[in-house]
């Protein structure tokens, strides 16, 4: 009798205990996803700032390079270039509708006087506008109110390449019998003082010949990237140039 009661028992509390097993079950299961999840985002927080830091110094990393190979350019620049120059950084654009102009971190101080010429070891950039101390401005030589005498280099003929605000150079009221072709290089002749001769201006990127007339003009794309530039050299003293700036005085 007892065995069959205990066997009774058993059968009837068994659903209910089986049911507290997988409640139990359930809260643990449960409760172990919950931790699993709590560390899972845990970790994940803690990758993203991983890769975070990574990317920051990854970012620092290309800066660094880039800095170092402008700087290899101009070192390489002054060991293959004779004229006395200094460098200067960049610190400052105006670019409006009256004026394409740039300010330097050097000035009077380092030697820098007015319509000095502006260079990088791809070609012109403008001459000194205004000089302090410690500043210099430059007006560029897309600036329309620049003026640079000028040669096309293949042909030798001689022309004046001006500024336009558009970041194009323009040769006007070029003869219409003198022979120019698309990419001819415009070089500087150096007659103006502000440059030596052969410093290269840009390419020609237009021809606009009219079907009459006397005269063609010539479009040129600038061989230096003006919107680019962090570092730039001003010629103090060009060695093979025979003419120098008329007005050269520094500025209060």
């Amino acid at each position: 009798m007892e065995n069959w009661f205990a066997s009774a028992l058993k059968t009837l509390i068994y659903p209910f205990q089986a049911g507290g097993h997988w409640a139990i079950e359930g809260v643990t299961g449960t409760w172990g996803h919950y931790v699993w999840l709590v560390g899972a985002s845990a970790e994940n927080e803690r990758l993203r700032r991983e890769v975070a830091l990574l990317k920051e110094q990854s970012a620092q990393t290309e800066e660094l390079r880039q800095s170092y190979d402008r700087l290899l350019t101009l070192l390489q620049f002054q060991r293959n270039n004779a004229d006395e120059k200094v460098y200067a950084e960049v610190i400052g654009e105006v670019n409006d509708s009256f004026s394409r102009v740039m300010v330097l971190n050097r000035g009077s101080n380092h030697g820098i006087k007015k319509n000095f010429g502006v260079v990088t070891p791809l070609g012109a950039v403008g001459k000194i506008q205004s000089v302090t101390p410690f500043q210099s401005v430059v007006q560029l030589i897309v600036d329309a109110r620049t003026k640079i005498p000028a040669l096309v280099q293949r042909t030798r003929l001689k022309a004046i390449v001006q500024g336009e605000l558009d970041g194009r150079l323009m040769i006007r009221n070029f003869p219409r019998s003198m022979s120019v072709q698309m990419g001819d290089m415009v070089v500087t002749s150096g007659l103006e003082g502000i440059f030596p001769k052969g410093v290269p201006i840009g390419r020609i990127s237009h021809i606009e010949k009219k079907a009459y007339g006397l005269f063609q003009t010539v479009t040129l794309t600038p061989v230096v990237p003006l919107n680019r530039l962090e570092e730039v050299a001003v010629i103090l003293l060009a060695v093979d140039n025979i003419h120098h700036p008329l007005f050269t005085e520094s500025e209060p």
